[in-house]
């Protein structure tokens, strides 16, 4: 049988000295680009530990010092896993420091790059403009930001989109995937 989602994620911002946020590819749905994120409690102790193992997981960076924690609280965002009872992910959103090389995790992703706030909020207002033309979640571009990640890029300040704006990526990211990953390695690129 397969496990349902855990209901929790961390989400990690990471910058560099130029100002630029580290974002992935994401390998599976949901599509898009977006920071570094992973589920807490399916695999970690806590979010702390996760903001650690998930940095290196998915872009091959140790984090340095304590994370900050910018924000925390419930979103409806779906994702590939058996939805959580309630639907949707209780969210932890750090800003951490890291060092190393970046080297993003094949499969995990398709490959991290660092955007300037002008390109972040360019990638934003695609998704927004994919949202208002009635596009479905599994067709979102995937070079837009992951829907979610409209919505924690603003609590966190880095963004600053209308509520009309918020409102109409908030259906991209509460909508369900095409099919639900049942465990065992993804499907097409999917999971």
């Amino acid at each position: 049988m397969a496990r349902a989602c855990c209901g929790t994620s961390v989400g990690v911002l990471i910058t560099d000295p130029r100002g630029r946020l580290l974002m992935i590819q994401r390998g599976w749905w949901p599509i898009g680009v977006a920071p570094v994120a992973g589920h807490v409690r399916d695999e970690h102790d806590d979010p702390a530990a996760a903001v650690v193992a998930e940095t290196a997981e998915e872009v091959g960076l140790t984090v340095v010092g304590d994370p900050a924690l910018l924000w925390e609280g419930r979103l409806p965002n779906l994702c590939a896993s058996l939805p959580a009872d309630p639907p949707g992910h209780y969210w932890w959103l750090y800003r951490a420091t890291a060092t190393g090389t970046v080297r993003p995790a094949e499969g995990e992703t398709k490959g991290a790059a660092w955007y300037t706030p002008d390109q972040v909020r360019a990638l934003a207002g695609k998704t927004v403009a994919y949202a208002r033309s009635g596009g479905t979640a599994d067709g979102q571009p995937a070079d837009s930001l992951e829907a979610v990640w409209v919505e924690l890029l603003t609590r966190s300040g880095d963004l600053s989109p209308t509520v009309y704006d918020l409102a109409d990526v908030e259906w991209l990211y509460t909508s369900a995937p095409p099919e639900y990953w049942l465990g065992g390695r993804p499907k097409s690129g999917r999971r």
